[in-house]
């Protein structure tokens, strides 16, 4: 009800301001605009990005792109034949934002649209989009996984109408294979799903639908979507946007060199309330220097609390004077990039410390994460290369709370890092692209995990101390090859090989399973 409240408010504030055509949606957290853009900051072509407050608006990446086009108009040389490819695409992509700014845009770039409308007031477009993936594994895997088949298809709307931006990407899924499926609409077992008479395909459907309002250097939004904070690649700690999307009102803000995230959302879980909030400060303190801060607290069985939709009073003393019952979580990470084609970024999360001091100890309730990585771009000047890599280490107990409501999950799917509490994991990851139209990634990942999920809080019999990885270990390693091929524009296929070792899994002593994989997807929108 205060989410519906909050848009007619905007909506009424609205109808005061002069209607323009401006875009103001979001971008989806899957699109290659980020990594071209992160790419670009590494190389050093771009600088104080903050790019851990994730979406970026259309209009902010439209920013960054005519910075690169005045930094290139002095250094015709820096970008690679690729390179430039990549950067006349996106400058068609952003033609809405970038064509009253004095850019040259080919006309042959601008981005196609199966539906476009556009008079004074503003502008509407829509996008058809359809596609799916079809995996098979050899008969080593599970008998239910060895072949999964699962088509999509839906419809994508923005647009701005008397300076109030909308943006609705609405989609049906399919799934049918080796499975069987189970109907269910409880939170707890996953996204509800529809099912057929015999449980051999399951179907269900996304939407992520929402307003924006921008007013005095604020942007404004109300409705689903979904929301990525950290520098890491594989997965943040605090916000991962690996869940599903969820109803929010967020404001973001930039003033000079930092920016300000807040957020107030609905999450899904077998009770009837269940909130999050959060919010952000990332600050650039020098050139190639970025320092991220931001807090959570998950609670529920009650209505929404004023105290946590104010963006500005810290979660940890707002919890304690509401009885301390809440799951409060601190965060901050570092992001550096000082020398060129190297960029270095570390992250934290604390869902809870017993004494600052104490921040090394055994006590379990220390319950602490960290994430350490790099990308490196152009390695021993091999040019539309590059090589990441990633450790990610998850402390018994981490997500957990002794109250269940509180567990730090969404249609249960974790919300920070997909690796559960008492996890370990390394990723590394080599790319190369051979045009705007091919690509190639290697990827490989070695995970352990021992006894405990996000659901095990803590229980008194298992004493005061915290052992890591105690218990039987799984360890999964995953070897892959992967090329993407944009056969026309804005049609995509994709191929991925990929040879699994699991060893001990579900934590069962010589349960061990080896077998290969492989994943064909089709990506189209017109």
């Amino acid at each position: 009800m205060r989410i519906k409240i909050s848009l007619l408010v905007i909506i009424i504030f609205s109808i005061s301001l002069p209607a323009r055509a401006s875009e103001m949606a979001n971008v989806p957290l899957d699109h290659w605009a980020y990594q071209f853009l992160e790419r670009m900051e590494t190389r050093g072509i771009l600088a104080k990005m903050r790019n851990g407050s994730r979406p970026f608006t259309r209009v902010k990446i439209a920013r960054w792109l005519q910075k690169i086009d005045t930094y290139t108009k002095h250094h015709p040389e820096v970008l690679s034949k690729v390179e430039k490819d990549m950067f006349e695409r996106l400058k068609g992509e952003f033609w809405d934002e970038l064509k009253d700014r004095g850019i040259s845009i080919k006309k042959n770039e601008r981005e196609p649209h199966f539906y476009s409308w556009q008079n004074k007031s503003g502008f509407i477009h829509l996008d058809v989009v359809g596609g799916g993936n079809i995996t098979l594994r050899n008969r080593k895997a599970q008998k239910e996984e060895r072949r999964i088949i699962s088509p999509y298809y839906g419809g994508i709307i923005r647009g701005s109408l008397r300076g109030v931006g909308f943006y609705s990407d609405s989609r049906i899924f399919a799934e049918w294979g080796s499975r069987k499926y189970a109907q269910h609409y409880q939170a707890s077992k996953g996204y509800p799903q529809n099912v057929s008479h015999d449980s051999s395909m399951a179907t269900w459907d996304t939407s992520d639908s929402y307003f924006t309002l921008n007013w005095r250097g604020f942007h404004f939004e109300v409705g689903r979507d979904n929301v990525r904070w950290g520098p890491s690649f594989s997965g943040g700690l605090m916000i991962s946007g690996l869940a599903p999307s969820f109803d929010l009102i967020k404001i973001t803000g930039e003033v000079g060199t930092a920016t300000f995230t807040w957020f107030h959302g609905a999450l899904r879980s077998d009770y009837p309330h269940k909130w999050i909030s959060a919010h952000r400060v990332e600050m650039s303190l020098a050139k190639g220097v970025d320092l991220g801060l931001g807090e959570v607290v998950i609670y529920g069985n009650r209505g929404m609390e004023m105290a946590y939709v104010n963006p500005l009073i810290p979660y940890l003393i707002a919890e304690h004077t509401l009885g301390d019952r809440d799951n409060v979580a601190l965060g901050f990470d570092f992001d550096i990039n000082r020398i060129r084609n190297l960029r270095l970024y570390s992250e934290f999360f604390i869902d809870d410390l017993f004494a600052p001091w104490e921040v090394f100890s055994k006590f379990w309730g220390n319950k602490l994460a960290f994430t350490i990585g790099g990308y490196w771009v152009n390695p021993l000047t091999l040019r539309d290369s590059g090589i990441r890599w990633e450790y990610t280490r998850i402390e018994p107990y981490v997500y957990t709370h002794h109250d269940s409501v509180n567990v730090y999950e969404h249609y249960n799917s974790g919300l920070g890092h997909f690796l559960e509490p008492n996890s370990d994991g390394l990723f590394l990851r080599a790319e190369h692209r051979f045009s705007l139209a091919l690509s190639t990634t290697l990827t490989f990942s070695s995970i352990r995990h021992g006894i405990g999920n996000r659901r095990t809080p803590h229980r008194e019999d298992e004493g005061l101390e915290k052992h890591f990885l105690a218990g039987v270990v799984e360890h999964q390693k995953h070897f892959g090859a992967e090329m993407e091929w944009e056969i026309i524009r804005d049609v995509r296929f994709r191929v991925k090989i990929t040879r699994v070792w699991l060893k001990n899994w579900k934590n069962i002593y010589e349960n061990d399973r080896n077998w290969n994989e492989l994943m064909l997807t089709l990506r189209m929108n017109w």
